[in-house]
């Protein structure tokens, strides 16, 4: 049909005239239809080439941003499982300093870890989650781009945490700079500055330890602020496991659309 239009195209323009001169309007009119529709084609098939030209770019977009994330999550998996055994050893500290409360044995037992316990069982560890290529996604208005509707909701819910915890981020902050006032006075000025040296494991000995243990049950608030050190990285603790079975859900369903989009 393609070729029929052609010719008619072809037609010279004195012969189109005397098509209409000679009284053969059926002729002209043809003709005059073909060209609207070579043209009507024409625009369509354009279309449909850009269309599919930027669906191309799009459906190349979204496998960069999903290995993006990918990449993103093996790093924030590895920070939050970080944070998760930094706060459980912490945990454990505080326990023990408020063991030996009633136990002071244990602290002649465990002289180290006892003195260790003081300076680190009220620091706490954020698990720095990058955000970065979800930003980038959203602030251009571009998250249909990711088009598992699935996946997209899980990637919001994911990323919301770290909005959702900056408050109470904030609270965990403000515990830990109370706890460092809190047991100011406790060490010796040359064990404090010991303590600052994070590449050095100074062993210390029970007579330096039962002297400091002295001078902890004389803190009446240091102690007091043991249970509270306990509530809230009990607290934490269950926020980061939350998060990392969202990451972990999040990295199998990366994982299942990128294979989906290697096998297309």
């Amino acid at each position: 049909m393609i070729n029929f239009f052609r010719r008619i195209r072809n037609v010279p323009a004195g012969k189109a005239g005397k098509m209409a001169d000679d009284n053969r309007p059926l002729k002209y009119a043809r003709y005059a239809v073909g060209e609207i529709i070579l043209v009507v084609i024409g625009i369509l098939i354009a279309l449909q080439i850009n269309n599919w030209n930027e669906q191309r770019k799009e459906r190349i977009q979204e496998k960069i941003f999903l290995k993006r994330f990918d990449a993103e999550l093996n790093t924030n998996l590895e920070n939050i499982l970080t944070a998760i055994s930094l706060n459980k050893s912490r945990i454990h500290r505080a326990e023990f300093l408020l063991r030996t409360i009633n136990r002071p044995e244990l602290v002649l037992d465990s002289s180290s870890y006892f003195m260790k316990s003081i300076e680190h069982a009220g620091y706490t560890n954020i698990p720095l989650i990058s955000d970065n290529a979800f930003e980038e996604l959203k602030s251009s208005g571009n998250l249909s781009l990711i088009r598992n509707e699935t996946l997209r909701a899980a990637l919001q819910k994911y990323y919301s945490w770290t909005t959702n915890e900056g408050q109470y981020n904030f609270l965990q902050q403000d515990i830990q700079l109370n706890y460092f006032h809190l047991k100011q006075g406790i060490f010796t000025t040359s064990q404090v500055i010991d303590m600052g040296d994070y590449f050095i494991s100074k062993n210390y000995s029970s007579t330096e330890a039962k002297e400091t243990f002295e001078r902890m049950m004389n803190k009446s608030e240091f102690l007091k602020f043991i249970p509270y050190i306990i509530q809230n990285k009990l607290m934490v603790g269950n926020s980061y496991d939350y998060i990392h079975d969202q990451a972990k859900a999040l990295k199998l369903l990366l994982k299942a659309e990128l294979d989906k989009k290697n096998e297309d």
